[in-house]
């Protein structure tokens, strides 16, 4: 689906569409790969802590002397030095100071177990020596150093005779760092470095597999029907007004683009519908938040503009959500109190800056199959159908629900509406195969949320300079004169809503007075 051909025939890639994927997928899944990188960081600093364990080290350089003497004093300046015994000495010094023998000297001078351990390394063809203490205690490293000193001289006496030990330099106090620093905190770090740059890479790889639709193009190959727009995305700023956050053609605020490609819908969708004198059109999609709602209910309200009489249906029982999309707050009731004869409060809505009429209510119910098969759906649909141009039945989505196909079957026509890069190519065709099995006409598919540059043919930014003018007051002015009596259109959607509702009430039995079905 991330493949385009060009003209000799060698796959050429969208890197638009690369990026746009890469994208998605990384904002479903970053958070799950920033979780792994900090849970491997956590577990590196954990066991690199665990297992740290410091050393200090207390070194001491020194001159050795052997010497043969006619005194046991070992400071004695009467030592006649053989070069013989330096070399000697040199040999047998690391393995004298790490021997049996000097252990037992050095606990003995410690007054305590020998904590540590000791390494001597002689400088080739000199008595120089350096000699270094190591413990994982500061102090012990120290004192062992010490106590090393005093004890060698008795330690090597049996091997080389008197000796003599001439100190250059030593600590005068225990080391106050580690020989190594612990590098649980940088080894964390690096690791949670590397396994998120790790779930990044794999990210992308994912998206590049990622099934789904971009372009008319792709609509055409998954399921042979024509894209009848494309509606891009848009992005609405928060405001103080609640009401200025409605993605609608009557919003001032919503860019012009967004309007164009609605008026294109519009156009395409009557042309169908007048052709083959239809009325009613559902509207559907794979999954929720695809758009599908705000596609009718923009295509209800371009088609109001043009001065069509036309009634929008909250046809989710589950979920009634078109109030909310459209900016109408004042309460009703909707289908499943109207098909289930326990409305006490049904009346058509009017929508603001706008004739259209609106069907929709507050209460849901969890099983809406039984009332959508009741008489009373197709006694409104008809009697709507003597009284409007256009209905316009928004759906729940056909590829979760089977409420959408029984809903189709009062239908004329259904239009299929398809999120770009969200459901997969095998929901899709899923979906759309139940539809057909159950003889709907689907007249068409909408590329719902499209982004600039990704859609193979540009629609995305095509209009992106905007055209000047506004859509969502043509009407606004409009208006009869009788006498002195202004009497506009909005009048005369609220006379029709009203009359209407009671026409509705009575078709369907509901006796508002005695709360009873006739």
């Amino acid at each position: 689906m991330n493949e385009n051909k060009s003209a000799n025939g060698i796959l050429e890639f969208n890197f638009a569409v690369i990026l746009h994927n890469f994208y998605g997928a990384a904002k479903r899944l970053i958070w799950f790969a920033i979780a792994l990188a900090v849970g491997a960081g956590v577990f590196m600093f954990y066991r690199t802590n665990r297992n740290y364990s410091p050393t200090y080290s207390s070194s001491v350089e020194f001159v050795v002397h052997a010497s043969y003497a006619t005194t046991t004093d070992i400071i004695s300046h009467s030592a006649w030095l053989d070069a013989n015994a330096a070399e000697m000495l040199s040999q047998t010094f690391p393995y004298i100071i790490r021997s049996e023998n000097t252990r037992m000297l050095l606990q003995l001078e410690l007054g305590r177990p020998v904590n540590g351990s000791i390494t001597a390394v002689a400088t080739a063809d000199t008595g120089l020596f350096t000699m270094t203490a190591t413990s994982s205690k500061a102090q012990d490293a120290f004192d062992l150093m010490n106590a090393a000193i005093t004890v060698y001289p008795q330690a090597a006496s049996n091997v080389l005779g008197d000796t003599q030990i001439y100190i250059i330099s030593k600590p005068l106090s225990p080391p106050v760092n580690p020989d190594s620093p612990n590098t649980a905190l940088s080894s964390g770090i690096k690791t949670a470095i590397l396994v998120f740059i790790v779930g990044v890479i794999a990210i992308f790889l994912l998206s590049l597999t990622r099934k789904t639709v971009h372009s008319a193009e792709d609509l055409r190959k998954l399921v042979s029907m024509k894209c009848l727009a494309y509606v891009p995305s848009v992005k609405m700023k928060k405001h103080s007004n609640l009401s200025n956050l409605t993605l609608t053609i009557t919003n001032p605020r919503v860019t012009s683009v967004f309007n164009e490609s609605i008026r294109n819908l519009r156009i395409k969708v009557q042309k169908i519908l007048w052709d083959k004198n239809q009325q009613i059109l559902l509207i559907t999609s794979t999954l929720p938040n695809e758009g599908k709602t705000t596609v009718a209910t923009n295509l209800a309200l371009s088609l109001a503009q043009e001065g069509k009489k036309v009634i929008l249906i909250d046809g989710d029982l589950r979920k009634q959500s078109l109030k909310e999309t459209i900016g109408v707050n004042d309460p009703s009731d909707g289908l499943p109190d109207l098909l289930s004869g326990t409305s006490d409060n049904f009346r058509l809505l009017t929508v603001p800056n706008s004739t259209l009429l609106l069907l929709s209510g507050d209460n849901t119910v969890d099983q809406p199959q039984p009332l959508i098969d009741t008489p009373r759906m197709k006694q409104v649909l008809d009697l709507l159908r003597e009284r409007m141009d256009y209905i316009i039945i928004d759906s729940p989505p056909a590829g979760i629900m089977s409420d959408a196909a029984t809903l189709a079957k009062y239908a004329d026509a259904t239009l299929y509406v398809v999120r770009q890069d969200m459901a997969s190519t095998q929901q899709i065709t899923t979906s759309i195969q139940t539809l057909s099995t159950n003889d709907i006409n689907l007249i068409g598919c909408v590329l719902n949320q499209t982004q600039a540059g990704t859609t193979r043919y540009g629609y995305g930014s095509k209009y992106r300079a905007g055209y000047g003018y506004s859509y969502g007051y043509k009407y606004s002015t409009n208006s009869y004169g009788y006498g002195r009596k202004r009497y506009s259109r909005y009048d005369e959607a609220a006379d029709t809503a009203e009359d209407l509702t009671q026409q509705i009430n009575e078709v369907t039995g509901i006796d508002h007075d005695t709360d009873e079905i006739e």
